[in-house]
């Protein structure tokens, strides 16, 4: 034997069934995205490392610990979905052609820093973009989509996190209290949070060294930062979440890692997936547009990360592989067999049947395996009689069907 080869550190394959799992759940979020006016964005995995640098901020863990570089080029397997949507929005002039802009993306993004559990190094995120609404009641919809998108991906059992950062100005006053707030604990900091509180305080807020989240709950946290307009946003994505029934905790220590947010931030996290425990997140981003080059428009957005939801589907059955099998007794008639198979599959039937010889109890035990909800046995008897036989797996009843009906009768029981 040769030599065998794994899969690189961080990756994973997906087999089945999580690989049924992962496309049912892009495709509800798909659907649901539909549903809502969203339409579909398909952006290169390569991007330039300075959109990141300049959109997400050159001092948050993305940039400073995850970027995945190409060796001698300014060129990033891209981490995040949000600031990669903002440059095509400009680099299109997007906001040219209408006032209003609603993306969705799926796809790859990719870390460079060590993985562990719920961090890998290729991870895949369902997201969407709104541009050019201010209004509150979208931030409440947004929110609302998220967490409509993870119900009818089967997760239960969540807990939405909800925040504002204020706008700009109050966010600048927001961290030179926090950054006063901190000074007095300096030295019982983590070492990176040490250097955090003089470049970008509020990524204290963030961390998961057990020192600095036992200081950072000792803080006195609230609202007081916030302006009249900031505060009266605030309200009303509350009310327009309990409008839409979407249960919500208030969270004052939430910023999330990346500089762009603005008023609204929001995390879905699960005790189910331990110290990694969100398994979405988003937020507002006012100002991100204007900073990467563009006009200024507001905006909001949120991605989920497929790897964690699939962390939260254990319990997942895979569906059939194939809806009909088809099973012979003796190769004279496999000619016939593989007929049927053709045209169960031209009429919009999944079939399949065995191309190896096999015996019919052998035959049953794969139609089994694949989940097969009909199996329809070609045998001797049957071709004198002019008829199928047609076995429901499912309720083990069979009945002898005329072979011009058989096609009908299938399409009537799936």
């Amino acid at each position: 034997m040769g030599k065998h080869y794994e899969h690189v550190k961080g990756t994973v394959d997906f087999y089945p069934p999580q690989s049924s799992l992962f496309q049912n759940i892009v495709k509800e979020a798909r659907n649901l995205f539909i549903l809502y006016g969203y339409e579909e964005i398909i952006l290169p995995i390569l991007e330039t490392e300075a959109v990141f640098a300049k959109g997400v901020g050159s001092t948050s863990d993305i940039v400073e610990k995850q970027i995945f570089r190409i060796q001698d080029k300014d060129i990033v397997l891209r981490p995040e979905g949000t600031a990669q949507v903002v440059r095509s929005y400009i680099e299109n002039s997007c906001s040219k052609q209408s006032d209003v802009h609603k993306f969705f993306y799926i796809g790859p993004m990719f870390r460079g820093e060590r993985p562990q559990k719920g961090r890998l190094r290729q991870f895949h995120h369902i997201g969407a973009e709104v541009f050019g609404v201010e209004n509150p009641a979208l931030d409440g919809e947004v929110i609302a989509l998220a967490y409509m998108v993870l119900q009818k991906s089967g997760i239960k059992n969540i807990t939405l996190k909800l925040n504002t950062l204020g706008c700009a100005q109050d966010k600048e006053k927001f961290s030179a209290r926090l950054q006063k707030d901190l000074q007095a604990h300096h030295a019982k900091l983590c070492e990176l949070c040490q250097k955090r509180v003089s470049v970008n305080p509020l990524r204290v807020l963030d961390c998961k060294d057990p020192s600095c989240k036992k200081i950072v709950a000792s803080l006195s946290l609230g609202k007081g930062h916030l302006c009249d307009e900031c505060q009266d946003h605030f309200h009303k994505v509350t009310e327009t979440l309990k409008a839409l029934s979407v249960p919500f905790e208030y969270d004052p220590f939430l910023v999330r890692g990346l500089d762009y947010y603005t008023n609204t931030v929001f995390e879905f996290i699960s005790s189910a997936l331990g110290a990694q425990d969100a398994c979405g997140a988003g937020g507002r981003y006012n100002n991100l547009v204007k900073n990467l080059g563009g006009p200024d428009v507001p905006a909001i957005g949120f991605a989920l990360g497929v790897e964690r939801m699939l962390l939260l589907r254990e319990d997942f059955k895979s569906p059939p592989v194939v809806n009909v099998f088809v099973a012979y007794t003796g190769e004279t008639l496999a000619s016939e067999a593989r007929t049927l198979v053709y045209e169960l599959r031209r009429q919009g039937v999944s079939a399949d049947m065995s191309y190896k010889p096999k015996s019919l109890k052998s035959q049953l035990r794969v139609a089994q395996r694949l989940g097969a909800v009909c199996t329809v046995i070609f045998g001797e008897e049957e071709r004198k009689e002019g008829c199928l036989t047609l076995r429901n797996m499912r309720e083990s009843t069979q009945q002898k069907i005329a072979v011009e009906d058989i096609i009908p009768a299938l399409k009537n029981k799936i």
